[in-house]
């Protein structure tokens, strides 16, 4: 009596949705080998609905209307997809693509089994020192003005640019440093006097992806063309939690800038634990091999789980972890495909990336059993610890010369970062100061 009472309905609205086209029909195979990948979790976001797919891959979610909607496909051992705008249909072709252990996944398994200590070669060539002095100008430390995540410093018209997060910082309204942000940029002749030329990109009109705070930028430049990479929250929850990653672009430093309508990297929305299932945050665009490498902080947080692998975490005892990414594009605009290496890191905080050679370089500060170390990537995925950083500049833009020495710090020699004061205003104060590397 149960069973009819609930399947016979079920299966006519089944039936029903079939025959108007309300339903979201399909097969999720194997990327590589073509074969029918059962037990993967399909979800309707907007509805709530779920299923998971069959042995021969099929899946099928009645919906009562005919709106497009977001479908998520989650499923152990292959990547997350999100497909956003589908509208209801039948014979809907999903392929997923498996994932693969990081060299930083591999010595994960190493420390979670064995303990913390990290293995370091120490090589002289890479080992590096850091100094900070204060700036001038604009720029010069006021407690009026919270400055924050300055950019990659660039050199362009026969100045130094910077683009940076800006707020007020007694304004009363804002829940952290980071919140009622704009990007802001400054100009220097020398590198130690700044003038701030005033906003670049604002925060956009209510219900947009940005319309809380836009912050913590990256510049990128490409034939000639400015790309602003930035973190995007359109409401409070953005805040803390899931935000994403936009852009805009300009023909020059100067502006004026177009946003991009939508976001370009949005977190992994699993309710399962994933490295970047809370948010995506940091962003630094290269071009490598031909492609565009979005590098970018996930954050997994859990909170209210025992089950959440603290190891090696800060003494102050985050229930997070933190750990870098990579979305891959044939253009600057994307679209940007997540790596199947991800997590690519162990550590965060803030990404600090280099081409060398015929790799890539990071530097790790923080939130993680590799902190503090400088590490290189031949491949610009699979990273192995090279060496030490001491007194690493916090929230680090590097200057990207036009064209840096080829040695593991040709692209570290200085830059700005910032310094955060908890005992000033009433979430904090921060300004922005100068790092260089000690001789």
């Amino acid at each position: 009596m149960f069973r009819r009472s609930h399947v016979f309905p079920a299966l006519c609205l089944l039936l029903t949705s079939v025959a108007t086209g309300q339903s979201f029909e399909g097969f999720v195979s194997d990327s590589a080998s073509g074969n029918p990948v059962s037990g993967v979790s399909v979800l309707v976001a907007e509805d709530n609905q779920s299923t998971t797919t069959g042995d021969d891959g099929s899946f099928a979610i009645p919906v009562g209307d005919s709106q497009t909607k977001t479908l998520r496909f989650a499923i152990d051992g292959y990547m997350f997809l999100e497909k956003r705008g589908v509208a209801p249909s039948t014979g809907i072709d999903i392929k997923l693509r498996k994932a693969t252990k990081s060299a930083a996944t591999l010595r994960e398994e190493g420390y979670l089994a064995n303990g913390c200590e990290i293995e370091n070669p120490e090589k002289p060539d890479w080992n590096i020192r850091f100094e900070s002095s204060l700036l001038k100008g604009d720029l010069a430390p006021d407690p009026t003005y919270t400055r924050r995540d300055p950019s990659a410093v660039i050199l362009a018209n026969g100045k130094y640019y910077v683009w940076y997060s800006y707020s007020l910082t007694h304004d009363t309204n804002k829940l952290a440093p980071w919140d009622l942000n704009d990007l802001y940029f400054a100009t220097s002749t020398d590198g130690e006097t700044w003038d701030e030329q005033g906003p670049a990109v604002s925060r956009g009109p209510e219900g947009s992806f940005d319309h809380r705070s836009v912050f913590t930028t990256e510049i990128f430049v490409h034939d000639g063309v400015y790309y602003l990479i930035y973190q995007a929250a359109g409401d409070v929850d953005g805040i803390y939690n899931r935000n994403v990653i936009g852009m805009a672009k300009s023909e020059s430093p100067d502006g004026p800038w177009a946003k991009v309508d939508e976001p370009v990297l949005r977190p992994t929305y699993t309710n399962e634990q994933y490295f970047d299932n809370n948010a995506v945050h940091d962003p630094c665009l290269i071009h490598y091999r031909d492609k565009f490498y979005l590098y970018y902080k996930g954050e997994c947080n859990c909170f209210e789980n025992e089950d959440c692998q603290r190891w090696c975490n800060p003494c102050c005892g985050l229930k997070k972890q933190v750990k870098w990414g990579v979305a891959i594009a044939d253009h600057p605009t994307g679209p940007f495909v997540k790596s199947e290496f991800n997590p690519i890191t162990n550590t965060g905080h803030e990404v600090m990336v280099w081409k060398y050679g015929s790799g890539i370089a990071i530097l790790q500060h923080q939130d993680g059993p590799e902190a503090k170390t400088i590490q290189y990537a031949d491949d610009g995925v699979n990273f192995e610890i090279m060496g030490s950083a001491i007194d690493m500049p916090e929230a680090a833009g590097l200057f990207r010369p036009n064209n840096p020495e080829n040695t593991p710090h040709g692209g570290i020699e200085w830059g700005l970062s910032h310094v955060l004061k908890w005992n000033a205003g009433p979430k904090g104060w921060m300004y922005i100061q100068k790092y260089q590397k000690v001789k």
